[in-house]
């Protein structure tokens, strides 16, 4: 099982007795609509998380002895060309927001890509309003692709509007060299 360690992080599998105190916080929608087949989907990722899967890494942060969220790399052949991968990330707490923890979650996690897995390019998407992700992804030398309008679906209204960043394996091999 793939760890990847930082500062002060550690990206990690979820353990076998962990995952039913997860299984909430990744999966609350399908938990409330009693999708029992969702769920075990969602159970089976959880199992295989830490691991490089036909279409996705998924680990568990850890800070301080603590899971505080989740982040995903995505690579599905079906959906992507090889080599590009989707960033996604959530910490669970809002006290846990505003810590560094996302910023440096995604910067372990687009290196790890670079060096381990194959990427020659990092995306990520995040809510058009979400000032706080688009400025990590802005710190970290994600540059600012554009708008996918109508992009997000909503249980209740419109599709909300995404911003698209990415980084490619020489813009990211320049920022840690310092170019």
């Amino acid at each position: 099982m793939t760890q990847v360690r930082g500062d002060g992080l550690l990206l990690r599998g979820v353990g076998p007795e962990e995952i039913e105190m997860v299984l909430p916080r990744v999966a609350p929608v399908e938990l409330a609509a009693g999708d029992e087949v969702a769920v075990a989907r969602k159970r089976a990722r959880l199992e295989r998380s830490g691991e490089r899967t036909e279409w996705e890494i998924w680990f568990a942060i850890e800070a301080g002895g603590r899971l505080v969220g989740d982040i995903q790399g995505r690579c599905s052949d079906a959906a992507m060309p090889p080599g590009v991968w989707e960033l996604g990330i959530e910490l669970w707490n809002e006290g846990d927001r505003g810590r560094g923890y996302g910023r440096e979650a995604c910067a372990l996690l687009t290196s790890h890509l670079f060096e381990a897995e194959g990427a020659i390019r990092v995306q990520a998407t995040t809510d058009v309003d979400n000032a706080a992700m688009r400025r990590t992804l802005e710190t970290l030398g994600f540059g600012y692709e554009g708008v996918l309008r109508g992009f997000m679906p909503q249980p209740e209204g419109e599709p909300r509007d995404y911003a698209m960043y990415a980084i490619t394996k020489q813009d990211h091999a320049s920022e840690n060299a310092g170019g």
